[in-house]
This record gives structure tokens, sequence and C-alpha cells, in this order.
């Protein structure tokens, strides 16, 4: 019998199906073993939640932490790995409640690869306490309670901002070398942010030899700013350790006499560059911050170059500490992943706990490196004043010295616990 030399119909759809399965099974297991560029570009966008109190007292603050996050990934040309990365904003507002529920519904539903942002310590704790639980990293770029560091520290989360304790360990001994009586007092906000520190600065005004005659302990609503001012000018004390922040600092400051601080001297752990430059008129003595758009390191000026041809013409047409921090943690974060070579979190954990930046890098005058510890970032802190300038606002904050990473590390991060790799639940996005 004569055969044709062509396959039977039952041979041709064997091979058939096998074409199908190899094309719809096999050959994506093989492209993304293989880390082809086809594989790459078949992969779905990164989405990285940043997640903030948009709304209310720290709006602007949150606006500021957005433009440094776009600028980083400005700077990766927007992809890693040769995957998109895609920015989605939420509004935390400031309740640690529905902070936590947004932070669920971002990692169930929207699926993020990663969540930055923060502001509010209270926000941060809550926020990061999910991510633990589901293995998602935790960029907290701008909330500086010395707790974020200690007690509500995690192995998925770093926190990028320096905190109170940093700024008050170098603050509050100038203060107090000033007034040999070294009578206190401590203004405290009523929440995470503003216990934690007013913690830190009890320990450090005794250990410098002063004491704390009275903590006055205000409402986050700051009802009668006022009446605060003139209580505190009337008592006899020599240095007031200020915990408030956001706009509760330019409402208080508003209502002071100048001529206050030739008495009292009122040390404010920390300023943002939100809180001086919207309201130039009021005074802020002595505080600490990260970075200033006028300070003199390298690359400080091509930075604000850049920022202002972008947002020159909005209400923070300069840069400040909040612009600065989360720009540079964004950059750590995509430094990270791009060293490690995946999206793994652990993988990612291990790279970022050894990672260190050079002064040049960071715009600041030491190096910085993160702490394995407690996941803080350890850097140079500032100390400034405030003086309005009518001539040209954005001048009006002046640096007054720089301290190093050892001089002000906090020294309760020695005892901070991170969970264990075994407790972090694998997460690759």
């Amino acid at each position: 019998m004569q055969r044709s030399g062509k396959p039977s119909a039952s041979v041709r759809a064997f091979f058939s199906r096998c074409v199908i399965f190899f094309a719809q099974c096999l050959l994506p297991a093989l492209m993304v073993w293989s880390g082809s560029p086809l594989a790459r570009a078949q992969q779905p966008p990164l989405l990285i939640a940043h997640v903030m109190p948009t709304t209310g007292r720290f709006a602007l603050h949150a606006e500021a932490d957005r433009r440094g996050v776009e600028m980083a990934i400005e700077d990766f040309g927007g992809k890693i790995l040769g995957r998109d990365l895609v920015l989605l904003t939420r509004n935390a507002t400031t309740d640690p409640a529905k902070a936590a529920e947004i932070a669920e519904s971002l990692i169930t539903q929207n699926r993020i690869a990663f969540m930055v942002g923060a502001i509010d310590s209270g926000v941060a704790a809550a926020m990061s306490a999910v991510c633990q639980r589901y293995g998602v990293i935790f960029i907290n770029t701008n909330s500086s309670a010395p707790s974020e560091a200690v007690e509500n520290a995690h192995r998925t989360k770093f926190v990028f901002d320096a905190n109170g304790a940093n700024f008050n360990k170098a603050l509050l001994k100038y203060a107090l070398d000033r007034h040999p009586r070294k009578r206190a007092i401590l203004l405290t906000e009523d929440n995470v942010w503003g216990h934690s520190n007013a913690a830190a600065s009890r320990g450090y005004i005794e250990r410098y030899g002063g004491s704390v005659v009275e903590e006055i302990v205000v409402p986050v609503s700051l009802p009668d700013p006022a009446g605060l001012a003139a209580r505190i000018a009337s008592m006899d004390i020599d240095v007031v350790a200020v915990n408030l922040s956001g706009n509760n600092q330019i409402r208080l400051f508003s209502q002071i006499d100048p001529a206050l601080f030739e008495r009292q001297s009122w040390v404010v752990g920390e300023v943002d560059w939100e809180e001086l430059y919207p309201a130039p008129g009021t005074p802020r003595p002595l505080f600490g911050t990260t970075w200033a758009w006028n300070l003199d390191t390298p690359g400080t000026a091509e930075f604000v170059a850049r920022y202002r041809q972008r947002y020159g013409n909005t209400v923070l047409d300069y840069p400040g500490d909040v612009t600065h921090a989360a720009y540079l943690a964004m950059r750590a974060l995509l430094q990270a992943i791009e060293a490690a070579g995946t999206t793994q979190n652990h993988a990612v954990i291990r790279t970022l706990e050894t990672m260190r930046w050079s002064g040049h890098e960071r715009m600041q005058h030491d190096d910085a490196w993160m702490d394995p510890v407690s996941h803080h970032l350890q850097q140079s802190v500032y100390t400034a004043t405030w003086r309005h300038d009518p001539v040209n606002p954005a001048a009006g904050i002046e640096i007054l010295g720089h301290l190093s990473p050892e001089e002000v590390r906090y020294e309760r991060e020695d005892h901070t616990r991170l969970e264990s790799f075994d407790e972090t639940p694998l997460y690759t996005p």
C-alpha cells in the first residue's frame, strides 16, 4: 500500500495541542526564568502606593513629599528592572484606624508593590503594622517620632527622617547651657509623635543637669494658641521644649512676642520648611532640620535648580527638608531593588539593611547609613534659626551648624527588636 507522506489527522491534532501547550504554558515560564527582555516587557507595572494625609494640617507636607518621590522615579526613567513604576496616591487622613484600612485595601485589592509616605507618626505606625503582616516593604519618608525606630519598628519598615531625639540631643544641651538654673517645661502634642518626642526630650534634659518642672499636654486641635503662649510667657522657667507639629507650630509662634526669647530658650526639635516658608513672619529661634535649600553642600544647587524648573510656580517654589527626604528615600528603595536584581521583599530588605550613601550623594556633610538594628537612617542633622527677610522670604532660614550621625544617634535604638525573616512573609510583586 502506497503512503502519501502526510501525517494523519490525529497526528496533526496531537502536534497542534503540543504547540498550543508550549505557547500558553511552557514559553511564558521559560521567559520568566530566563529573565529575557521580552519577559520583562510583559510583566505588569509596579504600583507604588504614596499614602499621606493629603487634606488637613499636613496637606502641604504631603504635596512636598510627593514631589520628592516623583523626582526620584524620574531619575530611573520611570522604570526598574524593565517594569514601569506607577505612583498611586491615597489620602491616609490623620486617623490611624482609617490609615490601616487604606493600607489593607491597597495590599489586598490593588496589589501594590511597595508603600511610601506617612508624615504623621501615628499613621505610620498603623500602616506599617499592616505592611509587616503581608510582607510589603514600607518606606517611611517623613515622620519623625523616635518610636518609629524603636517600639513601632518592623522588618519591612525603613525610616528615613531624623527624629526628635536626634535633634533634641544637641539642641537641648545648647539651650540648657545658657541658663544656670536649667528649669525646663515640656510642651507636648497629644499624639504618638508628641509623646514619643517628649519622652526623649525629658531624658536629655535630665542627662544635661536640667529639671522638668511641668509638662503641658495640648490637644492636636490646639484650641487656644494665644492663651497657651501667654501662660508659658508668665512662667518662671528657662527652656521650653516644644513638640508641636504641622501648622500648630505656625499658630502658636504667631502669638509670641519675639522679645520673650531673650528670657526663655524655646527649642523646637524639628521644623519643616512647610511650617516656615508659608508663614514667614512667625519666628523660630532654634530648631533642627536635615537639609535646607541654601546649604553649601555638593549637589544642593543642582537639586534646587531642577526642582524650581518643575515646581517654581507653585506655593512651595523652593524645596525643603520634606522633599529632600522623600527624594532620597525613594531613590534608596529603587537602588536596593536594582542591586538585588529582584522585587522579592526579603532580598530587597537585606540589601537596604547594608546600604550606605556618601555625603555628596545625600547633599549633606557626612556619610549616611541604614542602621540594620533599627532600620532608621543615621544622617547629619543641622541646627538652624528662622529670621524673616521681607525682601527674600526664602532666605529666612539660617544654618548655624551641623552634627554628625554619631553625635546625634538615639541610644534606645540599640534595643530595637525587628521581626525575624522567618516571621516576615515572602512577598514578590
